[in-house]
């Protein structure tokens, strides 16, 4: 019980702080208040962005992993159809050279980093993608 009496002035000192600071708040801050000032020069957050985001492809995107003589995902046939955007990333082991047949596209390769190469597929065709130093077909590009 003594306790108890010992913080009533506690508490009646910091229910006074409290009202007393809410009586100062300024209910609209002016331009030149540092609230004002924060909310205007800051841009609206975007829920859905995030940090060195790229924006979204609007096409057809292929990546391809080369360590020593395996491709991952393993060489097939992607198709695409004529028109399509394609946007093709390798990471070799290794440095070397990409290249997609007639297209005449050709990407140097640094070891350890993703190089790509973008175009749109306007010829009708298969074509070989491949590395030229080791000869790899990464995959097979059918555009119709």
């Amino acid at each position: 019980m003594l306790r108890a009496r010992a913080l009533l002035p506690v508490l009646a000192l910091s229910l006074i702080a409290v009202s007393a600071c809410s009586a100062a708040e300024d209910p609209a801050p002016t331009a030149s208040s540092p609230a004002a000032t924060a909310t205007q020069d800051a841009p609206a957050a975007d829920p859905s962005a995030t940090p060195d985001a790229a924006p979204a492809f609007d096409g057809a995107e292929f990546t391809v992993s080369v360590n020593g003589s395996k491709v991952a995902p393993r060489p097939a046939v992607r198709k695409v159809d004529k028109g399509t955007k394609v946007r093709i990333t390798v990471t070799s082991d290794k440095d070397d050279e990409l290249h997609v047949h007639g297209y005449d596209k050709a990407l140097e390769l640094k070891a350890g980093q993703p190089g790509v190469v973008e175009f749109a597929a306007d010829v009708s065709g298969r074509f070989e993608v491949e590395t030229h130093a080791d000869h790899l077909l990464l995959f097979t590009l059918q555009v119709s």
